[in-house]
């Protein structure tokens, strides 16, 4: 088992499962830091969608070259920033999967999703997936692929790794047993502020933009789940 292989010091095999170019840093994004300041393990991320629809609901304000925007051109920044986000991260490319789904269309591409999955899985140690009982349909639709895959391949003996991003819901009462904070030091806290420029489309969307850098100059402490391939089902966030 990983806890294990922890103990040993043994290289552990990561998926982390990102809905959308950006959820990396404000899902995983603190913890996912010290992973790779360990320095031995196969992290590998799995963007699902494209992020073409971050303009399309109109209810906030948008820079003026929104308007002449294409959602096309808009997945091609904002895949080219997942892509700027890894190599950041100094992780290698190769170990950056994009399945392109569609932004705001994740529940059509599970099936799919699983399919493709699958192979990049079958030998990890530990999964990281948003939480289930997301309003974010992509973020419900990312959780539902990773599960659905899990359970195709029989991966009873990993750690599943849950995080909630805070806009989108919150961890349940029913999981406090699995539930730990992490804090950061202002080392970190810097590091996760570098690593929002890279985001500038979402610069252009004012008030959100506003949101994101309080939220990294404010809050040090966030809050993870680990559960087993038993739990699956039997809490509201797993």
């Amino acid at each position: 088992m990983n806890y294990i292989k922890l103990i040993l010091g043994i290289i552990l095999k990561i998926v982390i499962f990102e809905p959308h170019p950006d959820d990396l840093l404000f899902g995983p994004g603190p913890i996912l830091l010290e992973w790779i300041n360990e320095g031995s393990h196969d992290i590998h991320i799995i963007t699902v969608t494209d992020g073409r629809a971050c303009y399309r609901s109109g209810d906030d304000s948008y820079s003026e070259d929104v308007a002449h925007m294409t959602e096309d051109y808009v997945a091609e920044m904002r895949i080219s920033e997942a892509k700027k986000s890894i190599e950041f991260l100094g992780l290698p490319s190769e170990n950056h999967h994009l399945l392109y789904f569609h932004d705001a269309d994740g529940q059509k591409y599970v099936k799919e999703g699983i399919k493709k999955v699958k192979p990049l899985i079958k030998d990890v140690d530990r999964i990281v997936l948003p939480s289930t009982h997301n309003i974010h349909a992509d973020h419900q639709a990312t959780h539902d692929i990773a599960i659905g895959a899990a359970k195709e391949l029989n991966l009873t003996s990993i750690e599943y790794f849950v995080y909630f991003i805070a806009s989108y819901g919150k961890f349940q009462d029913d999981s406090q047993v699995k539930q730990f904070q992490y804090t950061i030091d202002e080392d970190k806290a810097n590091i996760l502020k570098d690593w929002l420029e890279i985001y500038q489309s979402q610069a252009k969307i004012k008030w959100m933009w506003k949101m994101y850098t309080m939220y990294l100059k404010k809050i040090r402490t966030w809050i993870y789940a680990r559960y087993t391939f038993d739990d699956i089902g039997k809490y509201d966030n797993f």
